[in-house]
């Protein structure tokens, strides 16, 4: 009983970790600075390859957008940042 007690907890524990985590389509602010000290430390084309080793291709797809240029509400392009600079 004791036996199955443990196993049981053990499954219960597996799935919530599981569960946890968090495949958004959109990576965190946190993750975007993580593949950013990554590729400055190893280099792109080595960090994308680690990754897609490691993670899969949808996590070179979402780690890719932080390297994408964003041009939006919060974000301003270079064109805004040298007009203000006149």
């Amino acid at each position: 009983m004791p036996r199955f007690l443990f196993l049981t907890a053990v499954i219960l524990l597996m799935a919530h970790y599981s569960l946890a985590q968090d495949y958004s389509p959109e990576p965190s602010p946190m993750q975007c600075q993580l593949i950013k000290q990554a590729v400055a430390q190893y280099g792109y084309a080595a960090s994308r390859r680690h990754a897609l080793e490691t993670y899969g291709p949808q996590a070179v797809k979402t780690g890719d957008k932080c390297f994408a240029k964003r041009t939006g509400r919060g974000v301003s392009s270079g064109i805004e940042r040298s007009a203000a600079a006149k």
